[in-house]
């Protein structure tokens, strides 16, 4: 805690603290002293005992679970209401074009009871709901709601239509009638619809519940069905095959594991076959039966029957042929790496990722149907990968992108996949884009008209990886329009300078603005070049790490030196400052790479003595997405708990990626994850250490590290560390205009990366903003949570007993609010703040235009409040020092 240095002996020892304060005989603007706090040496603390300790990780897990649970709350809510949503469109369809499908409104309120059978507090209905659909199913097989509703091409019903039927399979399968409903659904693929849009609906749809039957089947009742299955492979419909691949290895998988099945013989003569036919495929159809039989035989044998038995060097021998009797061999090759990613999904990676480049060169393959099938297998590829894969594989989709003619098809085709990985890992492709982002605006710039639509369309969604709040809200419409339209450069600029920021400037957010900024520097106007010369300044001052600005110093700072000898001394001037904090952002440039390349050493050498005999492509793929799992979790804010949670993480991703090629002795992965995160934790740079070892078992309320914050071009606060102990009173001083009040502002509005959203807050402002006519307790009801909320009138008599605790006296509250002093308006201010129980108090000044009496009331009532962490903005040094167990100076250099 901080205090004050003893003015009445200068030669006394100065107390124990955190600062010192030494009256300085200037005084700032308002006329009042300017005090200067120095750094002292602070003495170390006893060490908690075993039951202190105890309670304190007692109370970080307890807050842990606090917003892990309304994190899963605010995630139910929106997930409840775009279901709520969805279901209302549903019923409004189903009201005007039901009679037409056979559907009506009840019928699809019966559907939807059976897709809600896990829904709190409807349990009996929808297990009522389930059990009439099953009857209907095994006694009308194909005149069955469940199979009416998956006609209509209507996504709403059709999504409630398959959950219902998940949930009519389980039942079945529970009630000993797995073999008759399978048989049921034999029939409805025996007697599929005229209509092939029609059937392909209805077919996808049924194969898709068949899974649920899993485990509940006789072998004879499989073997009928995969011979039917079998038959779907090479059929008209390519998604039928592929989903009827899906319900084979869904349905053999858990036979074979009870033993009803033996691996030996239908799955693996299965893939013997397959394999056969990919290298013999003469049609279209023999090619997608081929696949088919591939990815359903390796999805029911596991991953490791990919070097058991040879299917890679297969499918590769088959990319080779030039037979002319096997003319679609090459495409049943490719195809069948589609059927594996799928079969398989994150189990395929090991050996799907390094073959990628390979599927990406053949979207210019000569042979169009090889290149649609490459384009099958990489969208597949794709569609499932890991978040873990995503900086292994986007190396391939750059290549493509520079791929030039060929009527652009390698380029939109790659362009649609970056675009599928910023949807599906928007975090783990964010990084990745200061690469992409040039090759996208080389697309806008090409002369086929469809490459530049795909990067238009691309563009949009890219710009959704960003984290930062600022550009992802306030500039993202005038960045994607500068970046489409080179005229609107100036607007972007201008938009940029006059943004607040609170939020560091990551190297995902420079990916889209530094292209902006550099053609601004490069323009004939020397205004535009004035401003993006500040801007890049601005933005060097705000990257988050080094490595972030690290891929654009080689094309900035070539500008930046010629223009230090402009003809205008206002771009000479700025230009300097710029050149300054650009070399200074980035630093010593070390190598991005390099942390993620030591612990990838790390658990391949740690896999070597756990597990010897793992594949080689296993253990590669599992070296690189332990670094990115690591990365991801440990990469941003520096937490202990973060750490401790990293190994039973990483241990469980190491175990399920293991688990199909061989048993490591007890204990043996666990260390592997522990060498990991260790060796994660030796890379971290020397101040996140610190951090890390002053942390220990501290509960924080806020830990908010790396933040800045900058408005109109200015930079008010950076790579500072906001981290607030629960309970702990913080003073914040500093001259005017450092933005001191913009940072609270900022707090209370929780706009800042790693604000935890359900940290209750309220913000007590130097001024009271009140309409005219306006009387007290009228004012607390409108500020009340549930009025803010939205909700109904507030109750008096809760509104009397807050004032009552301010000892607000009666013949005042009928009073208006803009009539009541200083004081009274902050004890009225105080009790709004009461009326929300804030877990985070904000005060900013709240000692102006208070008498003596005035503050030591608010004093008093502040140090009474338990376990509320708080964040003071005030001018009155002596009541900082008496309210306040830490104390932070704000400079005029924009640090902590």
């Amino acid at each position: 805690a901080a205090a004050a240095a003893a003015a009445a002996d200068e030669a006394a020892p100065a107390p124990a603290g955190e600062v010192e304060e030494v009256a300085e005989p200037e005084v700032d603007a308002d006329g009042k002293p300017v005090r200067v706090f120095h750094e002292v040496d602070i003495p170390e603390r006893p060490p908690l005992s075993e039951e202190e300790l105890a309670a304190v990780r007692a109370s970080i897990e307890e807050r842990e679970r606090i917003s892990a649970a309304y994190e899963a709350g605010e995630a139910a809510t929106r997930a409840a209401a775009a279901e709520a949503e969805a279901v209302e469109k549903a019923r409004a369809v189903v009201a005007s074009k039901g009679a037409g499908w056979k559907v009506s409104p009840a019928d699809f309120e019966r559907i939807l009871s059976a897709a809600r059978s896990s829904a709190a507090g409807k349990a009996e209905a929808a297990e009522a709901a389930t059990a009439a659909l099953l009857d209907e199913l095994l006694a009308a097989a194909g005149g069955s709601l469940l199979v009416r509703a998956l006609v209509p091409d209507t996504k709403v019903l059709r999504e409630r239509a398959i959950r219902a039927g998940a949930a009519a399979m389980a039942a079945a399968a529970a009630a000993g009638k797995a073999e008759a409903t399978l048989a049921a659904l034999k029939s409805v693929l025996d007697a599929p619809p005229s209509d092939a849009a029609v059937a392909e609906r209805v077919a996808t749809g049924v194969l898709s519940s068949v899974s649920r039957l899993a485990g509940s089947l006789q072998a004879a009742s499989l073997l009928r069905f995969l011979g039917r299955a079998r038959a779907l492979f090479g059929g008209e419909s390519a998604a039928v095959g592929m989903e009827a691949a899906l319900a084979v290895s869904a349905l053999l998988r858990p036979a074979i594991c009870s033993g009803v099945l033996t691996e030996d013989a239908e799955p693996l003569s299965l893939l013997r076959e397959s394999l056969a036919a990919v290298k013999a495929a003469s049609s279209a159809a023999e090619a997608r039966a081929a696949a088919g039989g591939v990815g359903a035989a390796v999805g029911s044998l596991g991953a490791a029957a990919i070097g058991a038995h040879g299917v890679l060097q297969a499918l590769s021998e088959a990319l080779d042929s030039k037979s002319k009797e096997a003319a679609h061999a090459r495409e049943a090759a490719t195809l069948s790496y589609g059927a594996l990613a799928r079969a398989l999904r994150h189990g395929f990676e090991p050996y799907g990722v390094p073959a990628l480049p390979k599927l990406i060169k053949l979207l210019a393959d000569k042979d169009k149907k090889v290149a649609d099938a490459a384009t099958v297998a990489a969208e597949a590829m794709i569609e499932g990968l890991s978040t873990l894969s995503v900086k292994a594989v986007v190396g391939a989709l750059y290549e493509g992108m520079g791929v030039v003619g060929g009527g652009g098809r390698v380029r939109i085709e790659c362009l649609k996949l970056a675009g599928m990985l910023a949807t599906q890992a928007p975090g783990t492709m964010g990084p990745c884009l200061p690469e992409c982002i040039p090759l996208v605006i080389e697309c806008l710039n090409d002369s086929n008209a469809k490459v530049q639509t795909a990067a238009e369309e691309a563009l949009p969604v890219l710009c959704s990886c960003v984290q930062n709040a600022e550009v992802a809200s306030t500039l993202r419409d005038f960045i994607i329009d500068a970046l489409k339209k080179p005229d609107k450069t100036f607007d972007c600029v201008e938009e940029v300078l006059m943004t607040t920021f609170c939020n560091p400037m990551d190297g995902t957010s420079l990916a889209f603005m530094m292209p902006i900024i550099i053609r601004g520097i490069k323009d004939a106007n020397y205004e535009l070049v004035k401003k993006a010369t500040v801007c890049a300044s601005n933005l060097c001052a705000l990257i988050k790490d080094s490595s972030d600005i690290a891929p654009f110093v080689p094309l900035l700072l070539p500008l930046l030196e010629k223009n230090v000898e402009h003809s205008s001394p206002n771009i000479r001037e700025a230009t300097q400052t710029a050149r300054e904090r650009l070399l200074e952002g980035a630093g010593d440039l070390v190598d991005p790479a390099k942390r993620g390349t030591a612990v990838g050493v790390c658990v391949r050498d740690s896999l070597a003595a756990a597990v010897p005999s793992l594949p080689e492509p296993v253990a590669t793929y599992l070296s690189h997405t332990c670094a990115a799992l690591l990365e991801e979790r440990l990469g941003g804010v520096v937490r202990v708990q973060n750490f401790r949670h990293a190994v039973p993480a990483t241990e469980q991703w190491v175990s399920s990626i293991v688990e199909p090629y061989a048993t490591a002795e007890g204990g043996a992965l666990a260390q592997v994850a522990t060498a990991a995160v260790e060796n994660f934790k030796s890379q971290l740079p020397e101040e996140a250490r610190a951090i890390l070892a002053k942390s220990g078992d501290k509960d924080f309320a806020l830990d908010m590290q790396n933040i800045i914050l900058a408005f109109a071009g200015r930079v008010l606060l950076r790579k500072a560390d906001v981290r607030f102990e629960r309970g702990h009173r913080y003073g914040l001083i500093g001259q005017n205009g450092t933005g001191k009040t913009t940072l609270l502002n900022r707090l209370a509005a929780k706009d800042i990366n790693g604000f935890p959203q359900e940290l209750r807050t309220w913000y007590i402002r130097h001024e009271v903003l009140c309409d005219d006519g306006i009387d007290v307790r009228t004012f607390l009801k409108d500020k009340s949570p549930a009025k803010l909320a939205g909700g109904g009138d507030v109750d008096d008599a809760f509104v009397e007993a807050t004032l009552d605790q301010v000892q607000f006296p009666e013949e005042y509250r009928a009073a208006f609010v803009n009539s009541l002093s200083g004081g009274w308006k902050m004890r009225m201010s105080v009790a709004i703040s009461i009326m929300h129980e804030p877990e985070l108090l904000l005060l900013d000044e709240p000692t102006n235009h208070l008498d003596r009496e005035s503050i030591e009331w608010l004093t008093k009532h502040l140090l009474s409040l338990t376990g509320v962490t708080m964040g003071i903005v005030s001018h009155d040094y002596d009541f900082i020092d008496e309210v306040c167990t830490d104390v932070t100076h704000y400079d005029n250099g924009g640090q902590l």
